[in-house]
């Protein structure tokens, strides 16, 4: 039987324990008090199916050795849950934002580590139950580092899911970060629902001022974005001029409207909405470095990372 850690499991580490659980893997979650006494007491639900059978701690020194670890926390918790797991891993990837999510694995797991971009959403409502808001694919790829093969091996985990194994990660990697920045920094200024950013063209000009300023910041990383899932094909949006980017943002924000995707929160928001912090240093801070290290001007980029963490000063780490 494959064993699966789960560190930090929110939302979206739920979900995936939940997947795992579902394949056949001994799955411990590394909770919030209240979300793993819940899942320990009534079982672990997703939606409206029927509960997983997961075991649940709060202590991440309860959590043993495994095959497979995720890690899914917020990304200013990877120090305290990293430092208190005890245990090894076979391998290990994480479904968190910024373009450098997956160094602290590299760092503890060493060849186990593999890269990856998780395009799924998960909300967490009452504890012990998660809600599968977004049903994208999960990119997974073996690092520069990391031992042939590794990736591949966790996506055979989980047959039926939508993984996807690359050669190379760092495109998609780059791709979601960049997009991640434009869509939070403008969501986190102003708190407005996702859609809305798209209809008004005060935001559509920051989101694409953002996208291009993250986009020279790859291309000096040696990185080409790529136009993957989803509507907004980033690499196409970063090469346009502006009036076309406002068109095709445009575009998206009717879309999503007319679909009635209008209460769209993303995970910035929701972490406002709950007085929580967000990630201003993995999101926004450490492209501000890389960008630095290469001498580049990024006014809009800072611009936001200083505001945004002097609106939640509350993270550890912040700019």
């Amino acid at each position: 039987m494959t064993t699966v850690v789960v560190l930090g499991a929110g939302a979206l580490g739920s979900v995936y324990g939940a997947w795992f659980a579902e394949a056949g893997a001994e799955v411990t979650l590394v909770a919030r008090p209240n979300h793993a006494d819940a899942v320990n007491r009534g079982g672990l639900r997703i939606d409206d199916r029927p509960p997983v059978a997961v075991k649940a701690v709060s202590d991440p020194t309860d959590a043993d050795d495994c095959d497979i670890l995720l890690m899914a926390s917020k990304a200013f918790d990877n120090a305290d849950l990293l430092s208190g797991y005890r245990g090894s891993a076979q391998a290990a990837f994480s479904v968190q934002n910024g373009v450098r999510q997956a160094e602290p694995l590299v760092a503890r797991f060493g060849t186990a580590a593999v890269g990856c971009v998780s395009l799924v959403g998960g909300t967490l409502g009452e504890p012990g139950h998660a809600t599968h808001s977004f049903d994208g694919p999960t990119l997974l790829g073996d690092l520069p580092a990391t031992a042939p093969g590794t990736a591949a091996a966790i996506a055979q985990v989980l047959p039926g899911r939508k993984l996807e194994v690359h050669d190379d990660i760092a495109p998609a990697l780059w791709s979601k970060g960049v997009l991640a920045a434009a869509a939070m920094g403008v969501v986190g200024l102003t708190r407005l629902v996702y859609h809305r950013i798209f209809l008004l063209p005060e935001t559509r000009n920051v989101f694409f001022d953002l996208a291009c300023e993250g986009a020279s910041i790859a291309a000096a990383e040696g990185v080409e974005l790529i136009d993957g899932h989803g509507p907004f094909q980033i690499r196409s949006l970063t090469q346009e001029s502006r009036a076309k980017a406002h068109r095709r943002l445009a575009a998206v924000g009717k879309r999503m409207e007319a679909a009635g995707e209008t209460e769209v929160r993303v995970s910035i928001l929701q972490s406002i909405d709950r007085g929580r912090p967000f990630e201003v240093q993995a999101v926004f801070g450490d492209l501000v470095e890389i960008a630095d290290g290469h001498g580049l001007e990024v006014p809009t980029l800072r611009a936001v990372t200083r505001l945004l963490a002097a609106a939640m000063p509350g993270e550890s780490g912040s700019p």
